[in-house]
């Protein structure tokens, strides 16, 4: 299939197709004698791993080292990065958390109308 078709069919513009084809991440099996791309039925799924690992935070660069020189996915790297990026959210939540708990306590203090000096200057004195 062609560009224009793969892109309709998985949702992407040709110019986010061509953008991962130069990063490595999807090649056309070969070109017609026009110089048109021609992409197989499995460029469909490639490109749907990418989007789904898009989603789910990982940088280009993680999600081409998923996949082996003959373009499969590799199982046992996928699970390697997944676990690493479920510790990253991990990390990123306990952040948010604590964030959230502090925020909290602040708009309890600038709510609080026995403050009798303004929040800015217990800030300016720490």
């Amino acid at each position: 299939m062609k560009i224009g078709e793969l892109a309709r069919k998985s949702g992407l513009t040709p110019s986010a197709i061509r953008f991962y084809e130069e990063q490595g991440l999807l090649a056309p099996i070969s070109r017609t004698a026009a110089g048109y791309r021609e992409y197989s039925n499995y460029a469909m799924e490639r490109l749907h791993v990418i989007q789904v690992s898009k989603r789910l935070g990982f940088s280009l660069d993680v999600i081409k080292g998923m996949f082996g020189e003959n373009g499969q996915c590799l199982k046992t790297e996928i699970l390697e990065r997944t676990e690493t990026r479920l510790r990253e959210v991990e990390e990123q939540q306990e952040a948010l958390a604590r964030q959230h708990r502090e925020l909290l306590a602040l708009s309890a203090i600038l709510r609080d109308e026995n403050v009798s000096r303004p929040f800015c200057a217990d800030l300016a004195v720490n």
